[in-house]
């Protein structure tokens, strides 16, 4: 018996149900109705009643459940009193791109600054291009960017997090949203701006996509580099632009954002960890990423 079976036993009592308690951990259904099982045996009773709709709780398993707060508690206070021996000795690096990160980052930031206040904590915000590089090179602990991007580099643990749909961006009174819906071909003839596809492949092929499917060629008159140039690009007039929708969040600006007619086409942010990472900063910052996303769910639709 380890206290991982007591935290998962915990989520399954929570949420009378076996796939939610496994997302919680990001592990498989089967794998923890594995642990289960085991833990089960070793106690030589059965604590909980399955279902094809949810789970209970046996008698016994009530009576665990008690216990097994208490001593996840414990072994959390005890955690907690050695990690103040080595507060000073705690340094995490994260990379993340800021635009999807802006509803969720600075909180789960703060969150572990409160638990863990000497510890040291790097920032490296950039481009999809330079995230992955950063990935690539080993440079961070952590990585919040596309999950495309994260999938294809060896040694990431990767869970996605965020789904997000394309919109357009243009001027409150640009003519295309005089009408319920977007004159495809009339757009054809705008000027866009779009981030360069140097510093963010995946996106730009999303975008690419996405005009195929909707019938037009983008007349593309300016790339950049950064995010918010693009944002600033439309602010002046040179062009409009397609960018994720959450964009609307991230930066104050007098711009529209319309959600387009092609759903199918989504960019997932992801949190990426170096697997093999010896950092005890790690595993205690998941660890709140964990708690977070389980208790501010909203932040994530």
């Amino acid at each position: 018996m380890d206290v991982k079976q007591l935290e998962y036993f915990i989520s399954i009592a929570k949420n009378r149900n076996f796939t939610a308690a496994a997302q919680e951990f990001y592990l498989s259904q089967p794998a923890m109705s594995h642990q289960m099982k085991k833990l089960e045996e070793e106690l030589g009773c059965e604590l909980l009643k399955r279902s094809t709709r949810n789970v209970e709780l046996t008698q016994e398993g009530v009576l665990f459940l008690e216990d097994a707060r208490m001593v996840v508690d414990i072994l959390e206070k005890a955690k907690r009193r050695c990690n103040k021996e080595r507060k000073e000795q705690l340094h995490l690096s994260v990379s993340y791109l800021a635009s999807p990160s802006q509803n969720f980052l600075p909180q789960i930031l703060q969150l572990f600054r409160e638990n863990y206040p000497d510890a040291k904590i790097d920032l490296h915000r950039g481009n999809p291009a330079q995230v992955i590089k950063n990935a690539k090179s080993g440079r961070s602990d952590v990585y919040f960017s596309v999950t495309e991007d994260m999938r294809q580099i060896e040694g990431l643990s990767v869970k996605s997090i965020q789904t997000d749909h394309y919109c357009l961006v243009t001027p409150k009174h640009h003519p295309a949203l005089h009408r319920m819906d977007i004159d495809y071909e009339k757009l054809a003839r705008e000027p866009f701006v779009f981030m360069n596809p140097a510093y963010a492949a995946t996106m730009h092929r999303h975008i690419m996509e996405i005009c195929r499917q909707l019938g037009f060629v983008p007349r593309i008159v300016e790339t950049c580099s950064v995010y918010e140039d693009v944002l600033f690009a439309v602010e002046s007039g040179i062009g409009i632009t397609i960018l994720p929708y959450r964009t609307r969040e991230y930066m104050r600006n007098d711009l529209a954002y319309t959600l387009l007619d092609a759903p199918q086409v989504s960019i997932n942010t992801s949190l990426a960890w170096q697997t093999n990472s010896t950092n005890p900063a790690l595993e205690l910052f998941l660890d709140v990423c964990r708690r977070f996303i389980r208790e501010h769910p909203d932040c994530f639709l």
